[in-house]
């Protein structure tokens, strides 16, 4: 029984100043102007370093708006975490809670097998803790705020039933989605079912949460047009974006025949995407140009895989580097060959940023606007993917042109002030919905 469910257990064991005082009854705060609203953040941890998509996201998200708004944000975590340093440095305010305990492989295993009785889904009672739920209620009773901010749609549950406060929920997927296609992609019975019973329990669990709140932030068209056919009605899309002073386009420092992988190999999808291209693509990319190269770079890399991957010639497996800058500089072209995702590529933005052409799967670009041929190369067979690589390590002249059109793209409409800007309009609508009354976040067992 352990090795059929060993698929099961890799991807959730893969992922995971104080403010004066102020009594608010979980009601809205009158004495704020719009320009300058006191914002409660709910979040898993610091958002820092920013070295994975989502911390990405909110770092450079609320760095942004802390300039014109009071943030505070609840978490995980420690007083004494450097990265602390960062996020007050920037003017946000931390309240933390006791990180959860890290279960081991029989704890999991257990806790995997309890939630099969519980309505919510693993990645949702995962994350909660009474310890949280009691430092919120606390929050909400003693101090004055305009709106809560969760800043992932699981911690959705941890909004009382009866609070007065209008509530925005920033969506960076929609998680039903990936287990769906991560159900899809199991290769045992076992996990398949697995994955499909988690998939309807946060199918409804998405639903009831983003129907109730106040607003949420969609992170993607498609994601948008999903929660619309859900009925939730105040929808804003606020995209991913990428922070472009930070890179530079530089061909004379790109190397021959050098393909770069880039993703935190914590994350179940980044695992699944290199095992797809190191196993169905790359092989035949080898067999036209044996002297192409991959280059695997990511943080926290399972032992296991990157003892596999180091045995495969042609492979250089990096692992986990402080900048990625200088391995993108070296690159040839970038690939994204994901099979199971959400939202957008922050991964794909960064490479464009840098002047790389990128081949990637329609879901991997999903999301956001680009048009394959012009900006990136988009090829969802293996046999397609490998010859848009072969195509592009060829010819210096396209991919050098397909790079400068993304770049242009992503310079026109990623950029981080300009996206800070779509949230704070986010937050200016649900602030307007002070009298509003948010209840049932929590689903009845």
């Amino acid at each position: 029984m352990p090795t059929q469910i060993n698929e099961i257990h890799m991807i959730y064991s893969l992922n995971t100043q104080e403010a004066a005082p102020s009594i608010s009854k979980h009601g809205p705060n009158p004495s704020h102007t719009p320009a300058n609203l006191r914002v409660l953040v709910l979040d898993e941890e610091i958002p820092y370093p920013p070295n994975a998509g989502k911390r990405i996201r909110t770092w450079n998200l609320l760095r942004y708006l802390a300039k014109r708004h009071s943030i505070t944000l609840l978490c995980y975590g420690c007083p004494t975490d450097p990265a602390a340093t960062a996020l007050q440095n920037a003017g946000i305010s931390l309240r933390f809670v006791e990180p959860r305990e890290i279960l081991s492989s029989w704890r999991l295993y257990l806790s995997l097998f309890a939630n099969l009785f519980s309505p919510y889904p693993f990645s949702v009672t995962k994350h909660y803790s009474s310890r949280f739920k009691k430092k919120l209620d606390a929050l909400l009773e003693y101090e004055s705020w305009d709106l809560i901010h969760c800043e992932w749609t699981p911690y959705a549950r941890f909004i009382p039933s009866d609070c007065r406060l209008p509530v925005l929920i920033s969506a960076h997927n929609i998680e039903s989605e990936i287990l769906a296609l991560r159900a899809r992609y199991s290769r045992t019975p076992i996990a398949k079912v697995f994955f499909w019973l988690q998939e309807w329990k946060m199918r409804r669990f998405e639903r009831e949460s983003l129907r109730r709140a106040s607003g949420v932030a969609s992170v993607a068209k498609n994601d948008f047009e999903v929660m619309r056919s859900w009925g939730v009605e105040s929808i804003s899309l606020v995209p991913n974006g990428v922070d472009l002073p930070a890179y530079s386009a530089n061909q004379d420092a790109e190397h021959d025949d050098e393909i770069l992988m880039l993703g935190s190999l914590d994350w179940y999808p980044n695992a699944d995407s290199l095992n797809y291209f190191i196993q169905e693509i790359f092989p035949i990319v080898r067999e036209r140009r044996p002297g192409a190269k991959l280059r695997i770079v990511g943080r926290r890399p399972p032992q296991s895989l990157k003892k596999r991957c180091s045995k495969i010639p042609g492979v250089d497996f990096v692992g986990e580097v402080g900048h990625v800058n200088d391995y993108l500089a070296r690159a040839t072209i970038v690939v994204v060959p994901l099979r199971i995702g959400g939202g957008s590529r922050l991964k794909i933005l960064e490479a464009l940023a840098a002047g790389k052409a990128v081949v990637s799967t329609s879901i991997g670009a999903a999301g956001l606007e680009l048009v394959s041929g012009e900006h990136l190369i988009i090829a969802d067979s293996p046999s397609e993917f490998a010859a848009s690589v072969e195509r592009l390590l060829a010819s210096s002249e396209e991919r050098h042109q397909l790079a400068a059109q993304g770049r242009l793209q992503v310079k026109q409409r990623y950029g981080w002030p300009e996206i800070a800007k779509l949230l704070e309009n986010a937050w200016y609508q649900v602030s307007q919905k002070a009298t509003s009354v948010i209840r049932g976040f929590g689903l009845r067992p």
